[in-house]
């Protein structure tokens, strides 16, 4: 398992990061911090193959506002 999500992701996200590219994990980390919408993000990820909500990803980034 890859360790470049920082704080718990759930095992939906982490199993998407884990299969991406180095340069794809890249820009997937810069959409989930720079205020992309979650609807977004989601719906780039599932037309490459990935199938995440939006729930998914807010549900991630409020827990790593809750821990920060």
């Amino acid at each position: 398992m890859s360790e470049g999500l920082p704080g718990s992701p759930g095992p939906t996200l982490q199993r998407i990061y884990d299969e991406l590219e180095p340069d794809e994990r890249e820009s997937v980390m810069i959409r989930l911090f720079d205020g992309s919408s979650a609807e977004r993000l989601a719906l780039v990820l599932r037309r490459h193959g990935h199938a995440v909500s939006a729930s998914t990803i807010r549900t991630y980034r409020r827990s790593l506002q809750e821990t920060a």
